[in-house]
């Protein structure tokens, strides 16, 4: 089941109309309704929203849940992703709902020019950036920070925050988000 589909049943599942969800999570229906039939894909900010409105998780708007494991290896030709166009960001799931967890590890892939959306977020926990290739900036509060390759960055997530890719390279990041969001 795609995406869209998958935001739908659970909107269906929690007797939400599209005009409902659309302004819970400040957004058009219309734009809602194209997420649903996979004619558009929402923002990364955009995405939390509505998975955290439907009390779900991101990764089970990505894939299968098939019961949970003690242990989970995710091949590198096996990821779950998700891609917001609008973001220019590829989220990459370094391993699958099927395991009992208490951290999100995430492989974020922000070309250019990308970013997690116009507004600040923030959410229950915590959160561990380490920065493979290129250059990020995160805003936290009022604070930029710009990371390199090689750096590192922990902040609690109840913290208005946000990202960008600021340079002309892509940019490689490991995530991890406690407790999961994704």
């Amino acid at each position: 089941m795609a995406l869209g589909e998958k935001i739908k049943k659970c909107r269906k599942d929690k007797r939400y109309s599209l005009r409902v969800l659309a302004s819970k999570v400040n957004l058009s229906a219309s734009f809602l309704s194209q997420i649903e039939q996979g004619k558009a894909s929402p923002s990364i900010e955009n995405l939390k929203k509505i998975a955290n409105e439907l009390d779900v998780r991101v990764s089970s708007l990505i894939e299968e849940d098939d019961g949970k494991k003690d242990t989970d290896v995710v091949r590198k030709n096996e990821r779950n992703k998700v891609e917001s166009i609008g973001s220019k960001t590829m989220i990459s799931l370094l391993t699958t709902s099927d395991i009992e967890k208490h951290m999100e590890p995430i492989l974020y892939e922000i070309e250019p020019g990308g970013e997690s959306g116009r507004d600040y977020y923030t959410h229950n926990g915590e959160e561990f950036i380490f920065v493979l290739e290129g250059q990020i900036e995160v805003q936290i509060e009022s604070k930029s920070y710009i990371l390199d390759e090689g750096d590192s960055l922990y902040f609690k997530s109840t913290q208005k925050h946000k990202f960008r890719n600021p340079g002309d390279k892509l940019v490689r990041a490991i995530w991890v988000v406690t407790p999961p969001t994704f």
